[in-house]
C-alpha cells in the first residue's frame, strides 16, 4: 500500500489508500461500518439441520454469459492457460504515465514518491519501443486472451526509467485552478516538475507515423503507438489489440498524479480528453473497441472532481452547470450525440471500477465480522433492497443502475467493471467472495470485467476462478448460458446456474456463505427429470490445497439433495439426460 491521501466522499472526508505496483489503479475508501443490521450475519446463521430449498428452471434461459467477465490484470502465462482467461487488462495508476517510446518508462505517481522507474523489467526486449507492452500482448495472444490496453490521455508521460527522476514539492492533493483555464493551483505550478520528470504526450501526431519512433522530438504520440501495435499484431478484427481504455481513473488525476495535473478535472475536460484520444485511436484502428471514462468509483459516477469544492460536494457547481445531470449519464449522452455526428462509435464500453467501501473489506483482514460483511456487501452489485454499509449508505445496485443509464442515454454500450476486488484472496473467505461476484456478473449480464491483480497460483482466490473456468483440468467448469434459479435463503446459500453449450451439461455453483453452519440443500431441477447422476467438485476448508472432485451422486426425478460444508464452493455438473 502507498501512503494515504485525503479524498472527499459526498458525505464526509475519508482516506484513500492507493496501491503501488505496476498497473495498480483504484483504491479503497476506509470508513466506518454502517450500523444497521443485515440478514445473513454470523448471529443469524442457521444450524446444521437447516434445509435450503432451491428451484432451477432449465427451460428459462436468461442470456449468454460473456467469457470476458473472467478477466484479470497482468496475469501470468499460468493464469492465462490454466484458468482459460479470455481477457486481460493492462492498466492501473502507472499506465497513465507509460511512455511507449521508451519501452518500459513509467511513473509511480503518488503511490511511490512520484518517481520514474522500470519495475525491474530491464531486458533488451523491454527497452524496445512498446517493448514491455508488446511482450504482454504476445503472451495474451498465445493463450487466446484479448488485451484491454490503457492509452495515456493526461498529456504527460515519464521521460525515462531512472528511479532518481522524481517530482518535488508536490502538494498533498490538488484543488481548483488559480484562474479559469490555468493548469496551476494555489501554491503549486506543475511546470517545473513536468520538465523534470515527463515528456509531453499527444493524441495525434498529425504527420506520417514512423516505426521506430523519433526519440529526440520531445513528444510522444498515442495514435503512433496504436499504429505500431496494428503493424505488429494486426487490427483488432484480425487478432490485434481488441480493446483500449482511455486512461486510468482520470477522475483521480488531481489526487494520484498531483505533480502533473493538480487541477481538479471538470465535466468538460473529462469528456474532451476522452473524445480526443478515442477518435484518434479509432482513426488508426476502426475495428477496435474503446472503454471510458474508467471512473474510480461511487463519487466519480455522479460528480466531477471539480464538484468537490470546499464543501464536500454539497454545492457541486460543475454538475449544476451541466444540467445537474450525474456524470456518467451525462458522459453517455455526450458520447451518443458525438458518435451520431461522426457516424461511428467512439464509446463502446462504459468502463467503471468498483471496490467495496466497508471498513477493512478490501484488505487482507479475515476476522469474523469482516468475513461476514465481505460476503454480504456483494449484494451492492445487484440488490435494490440492500443499503450499502459504508459511508455511501445508499442502495447502490451497481449493475442495474449502469444498465439503466446505458438504456436511457446510449443503448448498446457494453458494461465493463474493469477493476474490482473484494480483498483477502489468499483466504477461503476471499475466494468465496470472488466466486459470488463472478456468479453475479454472469447472472446479471455484465459484458466484461477484470479482477484487480492476479491471485497467486495455488491460492484460494485462484481456485475460485478455476472452478468457473477449468475445474477438472480439462476445460469443464461453469456453463456459458445463464439459467433461472430461486433460493429460499439466498443470503446464506447462493445458487448460480448455467448450461454448458458444448456438452449440454447443466452446471450449478452452490456457495455456502455461512462461516460455520452446514445446511442441507434440496434442489428441484425442473427439466432434468431424466438425469441420474451429478458430478461434484468442491473447494472448502476441508482441503485448501485444491478443489476436490467428490464421488458422483445419484438422484432421480429431478430431485437432488446434498449437504454443504461451512464456507464452501461446490460446482455441480449434471450431464444432459
Amino acid at each position: 500500500m502507498g501512503a494515504q491521501k485525503k479524498v472527499d466522499s459526498p458525505r464526509r472526508l475519508v482516506a484513500l489508500p492507493l496501491v503501488c505496483s505496476l498497473g495498480i489503479g483504484a483504491g479503497l475508501l476506509a470508513v466506518a461500518l454502517y450500523s444497521g443490521a443485515r440478514p445473513g450475519g454470523a448471529a443469524s446463521s442457521p444450524g446444521k439441520g437447516e434445509t435450503v430449498q432451491i428451484v432451477v428452471d432449465t427451460a428459462q434461459t436468461l442470456h449468454l454469459i460473456s467469457p470476458e467477465i473472467y478477466g484479470m490484470s497482468s496475469p501470468s502465462e499460468q493464469h492465462l492457460k490454466e484458468l482459460r482467461l479470455k481477457l486481460w487488462r493492462w492498466g492501473g495508476n502507472p499506465s497513465t504515465r507509460y511512455n511507449w517510446e521508451g519501452g518500459n518508462f513509467w511513473n509511480a505517481a503518488h503511490d511511490w514518491e512520484y518517481r520514474n522507474g522500470n519495475y525491474n523489467a530491464t531486458s533488451s526486449e523491454d527497452r524496445l519501443p512498446s517493448g514491455n507492452a508488446d511482450k504482454a500482448i504476445a503472451l495474451g495472444n498465445r493463450s487466446g486472451a484479448s488485451a484491454y490496453l490503457t492509452i495515456p490521455t493526461m498529456g504527460w508521460v515519464a521521460k525515462d526509467d531512472n528511479n532518481a527522476t522524481l517530482s518535488v514539492g508536490v502538494p498533498a492533493q490538488g484543488s481548483d485552478p488559480v484562474s479559469p483555464g490555468s493548469e496551476a493551483v494555489s501554491s503549486y505550478n506543475p511546470a517545473e516538475n513536468r520538465r523534470r520528470v515527463s515528456v509531453k504526450s499527444f493524441a495525434r501526431k498529425g504527420k506520417p507515423f514512423s516505426d521506430s519512433p523519433d526519440l529526440k522530438d520531445g513528444a510522444v504520440y498515442q495514435d503512433e503507438w496504436v499504429a505500431h501495435l496494428v503493424k505488429k499484431f494486426g487490427k483488432a478484427s484480425g487478432g490485434g489489440v481488441r480493446y483500449y481504455a482511455m486512461d486510468n481513473e482520470p477522475d483521480l488525476w488531481d489526487t494520484t498524479h498531483t505533480d502533473m495535473h493538480p487541477v481538479r478535472p471538470d465535466y468538460n475536460e473529462l469528456w474532451t480528453q476522452f473524445a480526443t484520444y478515442a477518435s484518434a485511436i479509432k482513426d488508426v484502428d476502426p475495428t477496435s473497441q474503446i472503454g471510458g471514462p474508467t471512473s474510480w468509483g461511487w463519487t466519480g459516477y455522479f460528480y466531477s472532481p471539480r464538484d468537490r469544492g470546499n464543501d464536500n460536494y454539497a454545492s457541486h457547481a460543475d454538475r449544476k452547470a451541466h444540467g445537474d445531470a450525474p456524470f456518467l449519464p451525462w458522459f453517455l449522452k455526450q458520447a451518443a450525440n458525438s458518435d451520431k455526428k461522426q457516424g461511428r462509435r467512439t464509446l463502446d464500453i462504459l468502463d467503471v471500477h468498483y471496490y467495496p467501501q466497508g471498513q477493512s473489506v478490501y484488505s487482507s483482514a479475515s476476522d469474523d465480522a469482516t468475513n461476514v460483511l465481505r460476503l454480504r456487501s456483494t449484494r451492492s452489485l445487484w440488490d435494490a433492497s440492500y443499503r450499502d454499509e459504508s459511508w455511501i449508505n445508499e442502495n447502490i445496485q451497481l449493475i442495474p443502475r449502469l444498465k439503466g443509464w446505458v438504456k436511457e442515454n446510449y443503448p448498446g454500450t457494453k458494461i465493463g467493471v474493469m477493476e474490482w476486488n473484494w480483498g483477502a484472496d489468499n483466504t477461503l473467505n476471499g475466494a468465496i467472495a470472488i466466486a459470488e461476484v463472478l456468479g453475479i456478473f454472469g447472472r446479471e449480464g455484465v459484458d466484461m470485467a477484470s479482477y484487480w491483480g492476479s491471485p497467486a497460483p495455488g491460492s484460494p482466490g485462484y481456485f475460485a476462478f478455476l472452478l468457473y473456468r477449468n475445474a477438472d483440468g480439462n476445460g469443464a467448469g461453469f456453463g456459458d448460458t445463464a439459467l433461472s434459479s430461486v433460493s429460499n435463503a439466498p443470503d446464506r446459500v447462493s445458487c448460480f446456474v448455467a448450461r454448458d453449450t458444448k456438452s449440454g451439461a447443466t452446471t450449478l455453483m452452490l456457495i455456502n456463505k455461512q462461516l460455520r453452519a452446514e445446511p442441507h440443500v434440496s434442489l428441484d431441477l425442473k427439466g432434468l427429470t431424466g438425469a441420474k447422476t451429478a458430478r461434484l467438485i468442491r473447494y472448502s476448508g476441508e482441503n485448501l490445497k485444491k478443489p476436490v472432485q467428490l464421488p458422483d451422486i445419484s438422484f432421480d426425478g429431478g430431485k437432488l439433495s446434498m449437504g454443504l460444508p461451512a464456507s464452501s464452493i461446490t460446482l455441480v455438473r449434471v450431464a444432459r439426460p
